[in-house]
């Protein structure tokens, strides 16, 4: 790769060759099945690969905000095919790097000086190369193994362009919708995973707020580290597919998950509410000892206290039994217009929301919950569908990164299929009113 794209007319026509390409495989599909010619068959399941694959071709050209959707993508929602889920799933390290003479310019442009100059070892192939930077094997002088992510040429100005095309797309989708709060919030959000010196910051406040013997951060390294590139020390073990592939027994399966949905409700347990906010299969490594380890820190989020609470709330009303309770609580958080309204589509989001209440407090009510539990996918899946249906958006512009911590975690989880003990996290959510 020699550098990005970065203008909206080069970015959008990447998007329609990506469409394109799609459209072609199906048309030769279609023609090929309807020709008594069996060599010219095939399945449905090599259709949709070859499209997800066509797709992540241009998207991995595109990179930044792009390749973010293509993360979101591979959850288990049951929006897309499996086929789309394993290709996109593959957004986060396996895209093609920058060669070496655009690494060296980079560290050039930024450090005034080369790698071979800053460590006393430095990899210049790429062991990883995601949304917004590639990642190295390096080794400092004192002989610590170090993980060196430089960023991308014109990430920056990609974003920007591709968050235009995001609103223009947004405004034909959810027609007579005010959402520039959200819009916001992505802009905000993203453009910030391309400072590295506030991820630094971020990696050293996860290490000072979650102490854990089951889950391990890097350490920073400041003093070859910038806006472009950061340094941390390298963790050793396997992401979610590596982890899969070599079959582990249930008990490995249920340590790694429990560990994970601890984390997350240690985020909610948290003063200051700050959360790991890319909650992705690439940004987890399983460990050899049974422990996890986070990689990536661009997206963390600190929510306001108020909504953390209202989230918790919500959650406590509908296991409480109270109905009247969770309904104003819909109200207050903006996702019901107005309580006593009896129009079919208010009535309408009223119950998606009572079931997803349902679904998910199911997990709290049992003391051990199986998240392979095929029945859980289906319902979870059902609601998004549901959910896509209404075209609308709605709630705080916070819920935006919420959601994808929360079901990114049950995504990871369902792929694991853990079994999780729900008790500590319980009391955490039904005791958080109290914390001020």
């Amino acid at each position: 790769m020699k550098s990005l794209p970065e203008g909206a007319l080069i970015r959008s026509a990447r998007f329609a060759k990506a469409g394109i390409s799609a459209g072609g495989n199906y048309l030769r599909h279609y023609l090929g099945n309807s020709l008594p010619i069996k060599s010219f068959h095939q399945d449905q399941r090599t259709l949709n690969r070859k499209n997800a694959l066509s797709i992540f071709k241009e998207l991995s050209q595109l990179r930044g905000l792009p390749l973010k959707l293509a993360q979101g993508l591979s959850m288990d929602t049951g929006l897309l095919p499996i086929e789309f889920m394993e290709v996109m799933s593959s957004a986060q390290y396996s895209v093609s790097p920058m060669n070496r003479a655009l690494v060296r310019t980079q560290f050039k442009r930024y450090f005034n000086d080369y790698p071979e100059n800053l460590f006393q070892l430095f990899d210049y192939e790429a062991f990883a190369a995601a949304t917004i930077g590639q990642v190295h094997h390096a080794v400092d002088f004192d002989g610590v193994h170090l993980a060196v992510k430089v960023q991308y040429p014109n990430v920056r100005k990609s974003i920007l362009s591709d968050l235009k095309l995001l609103k223009l797309f947004g405004k034909q989708y959810f027609k007579e919708v005010n959402f520039e709060n959200h819009l916001k919030e992505v802009h905000d959000t993203f453009l910030e995973e391309t400072d590295y010196l506030k991820e630094g910051r971020n990696i050293q406040k996860f290490r000072e707020v979650f102490i854990s013997k089951n889950i391990i951060f890097p350490e920073y390294k400041e003093s070859t580290s910038n806006e472009q590139v950061i340094t941390m020390t390298f963790l050793k073990g396997d992401h979610l597919d590596q982890l899969l592939k070599k079959n582990p027994d249930q008990n490995i399966r249920n340590n790694y998950g429990q560990i994970l949905w601890n984390f997350f409700h240690d985020n909610i347990n948290s003063k200051n509410n700050i959360f790991h906010a890319d909650v992705h299969p690439g940004n987890f490594l399983f460990c050899e000892d049974g422990k996890v380890g986070v990689i990536d820190f661009g997206c963390v989020k600190v929510f306001p206290e108020i909504f953390i609470k209202s989230c918790t709330r919500l959650v406590q009303k509908h296991l409480n039994g109270d109905q009247d309770g969770f309904l104003y609580e819909l109200e207050c958080m903006g996702f019901i217009k107005n309580a006593s309204e009896t129009s079919i589509k208010e009535k309408k989001i009223e119950q998606l929301f009572r079931k997803f209440a349902e679904i998910l407090g199911s997990i709290y009510e049992k003391p051990i919950f199986n998240f392979g539990d095929k029945k859980f996918r289906e319902g979870l899946n059902n609601l998004f569908q549901q959910g896509l249906a209404i075209k609308e958006v709605r709630g705080s512009e916070h819920f935006i990164f919420f959601n994808r911590i929360t079901f990114g975690l049950m995504s990871i989880l369902m792929k694991l299929e853990s079994n999780i003990e729900t008790k500590s996290a319980l009391e955490i959510i039904m005791n958080r009113e109290s914390q001020d």
